[in-house]
């Protein structure tokens, strides 16, 4: 087993290339920037890469197996991999993140399929335009956002990486001030809350090296918002982080337009990710009107 490192977005990427899938989770970048909550090792298993994730629950599969060879053989092996680990704790070995068309390389019958949240896709065109009714609120928000605040919208550089990690620290002591107040405060939340901002940094700190590109908004020579994202296949692109001030009205419409505008207007769709569940996310994601939700499964051991 390897851990998995940033020079092996290579390897990786060759593999990825291959599968063609348009789930947000088919990335290097979204796979690595959560290296501070859970260990990741890979292993080639039959020429297939197999990326594995480790916990203090137990471990799981990031991935089904990259590649086409054996899969059945793969899986099997995979899944006495995670045994070994999984059995003494009484943890149940999964994989993750599995998209529809990998359902067809192996067994069904011998494993449980669980269907997981989708991944909200939307057409490019649409978030750049915002035209007609149904994107009326979303152009009030931007248009109150350019009236209220002298604001600049920058390419993301390497020079914005300490004001960028400054406001992530903002943001998530704003974040865990808000679950305190509306009493929110499980501590399961909080949690998350931390390695979602670890993530994000990770993003912005080895953003380079990941091949995401970005832009930040600047108001009075201060970073207020900062999204990241990349292409994923060749004809979609992942929105992989977006975090903004939320004192300043319509600044998350008026990133998430501009930044669809200015480095993704050439790519057919949008990948925003799923909503884990989280109702206020769902409504949000569903506001911008997606053209279809991308179907993503479990397998698990019967």
């Amino acid at each position: 087993m390897h851990r998995l490192k940033v020079e092996d977005k290579k390897l990786f990427d060759g593999y990825l290339k291959e599968e063609n899938v348009n789930l947000c989770d088919y990335s290097f970048a979204n796979n690595f920037i959560w290296k501070g909550s859970i260990e990741l090792l890979w292993k080639i298993i039959n020429s297939n890469f197999c990326l594995f994730g480790v916990t203090s629950k137990g471990m799981c599969m990031m991935l089904p197996p990259l590649g086409k060879n054996n899969i059945q053989s793969t899986l099997n092996e995979c899944f006495s991999i995670m045994s070994e680990m999984n059995d003494s704790n009484g943890s149940e070995s999964y994989v993750n993140y599995v998209y529809e068309g990998f359902l067809n390389f192996f067994d069904n019958s011998s494993y449980r399929i669980i269907e997981g949240y989708p991944d909200y896709i939307y057409k490019t065109s649409d978030l750049i335009k915002l035209a007609g009714r149904k994107y009326e609120k979303k152009r009030n928000e931007i248009n109150f956002f350019k009236k209220h605040y002298d604001a600049s919208f920058e390419k993301f550089y390497p020079k914005h990486i300490a004001d960028a990690l400054l406001m992530i620290d903002q943001w998530k002591r704003e974040k865990i001030h808000e679950s305190n107040v509306s009493n929110h405060n499980e501590p399961y939340y909080q949690y998350s809350l931390i390695h979602e901002a670890e993530a994000a940094k990770c993003a912005i700190i080895f953003s380079e090296e990941l091949g995401l590109s970005g832009a930040i908004i600047a108001i009075n020579g201060q970073v207020e918002g900062i999204t990241l994202g990349e292409r994923i296949t060749t004809n979609t692109a992942s929105v992989l982080i977006e975090k903004t001030n939320n004192n300043f009205h319509g600044m998350p419409q008026f990133i998430y337009q501009q930044f669809c505008a200015s480095d993704f207007s050439d790519v057919e769709y949008i990948n925003a990710g799923e909503d884990w569940g989280i109702e206020g996310l769902r409504r949000a994601k569903m506001s911008y009107h997606p053209c279809f939700l991308a179907k993503k499964f479990s397998i698990y051991g019967k």
